[in-house]
């Protein structure tokens, strides 16, 4: 399977037009994020476009303004929803003065409008093609001292530009790897490399990181005075148990699911119902059978605004974490307004203290809700690791004290997580592909294409035809 994707790598380097090898770069990096067969960064790749790039940029004279900026944060495309949007917003908060933000694909009205009320300057790439689109970044990002990347994984174009800035006016780059359990670009280029949990920190020792790496944490705004009280509900107690996320958080995988302790909640607790946030129940099949056992005892919802969401979950008796992803800072945010929190250990852990919380098999959960106890020495743990001031001072020391930390949530010994969770076990490949990333490498690379198809096993294929003639009757 390596084969394959190391042959587009090839492919890549070979292709003679410009604008092409970027535009087929973009569709290997996306190809990569939803296929786990152990590629996890691609620092050659990076570096022959950089080299290539490189040469550009000096035909087309770019060159340092006289006059530099301080740092500017470059984001792929922002969000209305989701943590990672906010986490940029956050760090950019931490700055002393106002800082800048390049959008390198686009942004809907509306977030545009919110991101900008957190920088001084926002621009959007304006170029259409790749080439040009590069010129016009590698400019603005050789006018800046330092640039703070929250790109998506797939965003080859700006890795290229800042590899490119970096050669012409000695820029720096920070990454912040946000999505830290999937491939990623910028392995080659980042001169620290943000770490955010100790899943992250184990996951990129399968990455050729020449950097330095660095603990930051995912910031939280802590309450005074928030905990969670004792608590020892009888059976037949009407308890309302919330878990919230999104459908691929709750899809069984390699044996792990949270069905069973849904069920045996639901059991135990005759009267009680669970609700869970964020789920699309049309899609998610998997949530199916559960539902028409136990009926309206549980309550799948959408995506619900952040006050009715909030309204909620402050009247829930237990906050259960999503399982087997788990939901990252969201569980211990949960914990630090006062709300009890129970859940499962997720092969992926290590966003926060709060997975202390939280336990190994389904009679311990159970057990932890029948008495549950307040943990004081969690609280203090999230503070030290997660508390808005504590992420910033390891920020603002890595960005102008070349600081670095140590991961504070990378466990000492044997490590209990699982970095290889996503990556595929063996052939036939049984990995979703995006129909657009598809069509993209079949015009660019058919005979690779044709590889990359048959190498899927027999439901992936049905079901990548299947959305490949939905999308051609809706153009």
């Amino acid at each position: 399977m390596k084969k394959l994707f190391k042959d587009f790598e090839v492919a890549i380097r070979e292709t003679a037009d410009l604008n092409q090898a970027l535009t087929l770069a973009r569709a290997y990096g996306n190809l990569l994020w939803f296929a786990d067969v152990g590629i996890h960064d691609a620092p050659l790749v990076e570096a022959d476009l950089i080299e290539r790039c490189l040469s550009m940029a000096d035909t087309n004279s770019v060159a340092a303004s006289n006059e530099r900026g301080g740092v500017l944060h470059v984001v792929s495309e922002p969000f209305m929803t989701g943590g990672h949007t906010r986490l940029m917003e956050k760090l950019a908060s931490m700055h002393a003065e106002p800082v800048d933000l390049l959008i390198s694909r686009q942004a809907t009205p509306d977030a545009k409008a919110q991101v900008c009320r957190f920088f001084a300057d926002t621009k959007v790439v304006s170029a259409t093609f790749p080439v040009d689109a590069l010129t016009e970044m590698v400019c603005l990002l050789s006018s800046y001292e330092k640039a703070v990347l929250h790109i998506h994984p797939d965003d080859i174009l700006v890795v290229i530009a800042c590899g490119v800035a970096k050669r012409i006016s000695g820029l720096e780059v920070f990454f912040v790897n946000h999505a830290d359990h999937v491939f990623s670009y910028g392995s080659s280029v980042a001169d620290y490399y943000f770490e955010l949990s100790g899943h992250g920190c184990r996951f990129d020792l399968t990455k050729h990181i020449q950097g330095r790496k660095s603990f930051l944490g995912i910031p939280l705004n802590i309450p005074s005075g928030k905990m969670a009280v004792d608590f020892k509900p009888a059976k037949q107690a009407p308890l309302l148990f919330i878990s919230a996320g999104s459908d691929i958080k709750y899809k069984p995988r390699k044996g792990f699911s949270i069905f069973k302790l849904v069920a045996r909640i639901l059991d135990d607790y005759p009267t009680s119902t669970f609700m869970v946030i964020g789920i699309d129940v049309k899609k998610a099949f998997w949530w199916w059978p559960l539902k028409f056992k136990y009926r309206s005892r549980l309550s799948i919802r959408a995506h619900l605004d952040f006050q009715e969401y909030s309204e909620l979950v402050s009247r829930a008796d237990f906050y259960v974490d999503s399982h087997p992803l788990p939901g990252g800072t969201a569980f211990a945010e949960q914990f630090v307004r006062g709300q009890r929190c129970v859940g499962l250990i997720s092969p992926v852990q290590g966003y926060s203290p709060a997975d202390r919380l939280k336990r190994t098999d389904i009679n311990t959960v159970m057990g932890s809700i029948a008495d549950y106890r307040y943990d004081q020495e969690v609280f203090c743990a999230i503070e030290k690791v997660n508390a808005y001031d504590s992420v910033k001072a390891r920020y603002l020391s890595c960005l102008y004290d070349e600081q670095v930390y140590a991961n504070l949530l990378d466990t000492k010994g044997d490590w209990p997580g699982d970095t290889a969770f996503f990556e595929e076990e063996k052939d036939p490949l049984g990995a979703d592909i995006a129909v657009d990333t598809f069509l993209l490498l079949f015009k660019l690379q058919r005979n690779l294409a044709f590889r990359l198809f048959m190498a899927l096993s027999m439901g992936k294929k049905i079901k990548l035809l299947a959305k490949m003639i939905l999308a051609g009757r809706t153009r």
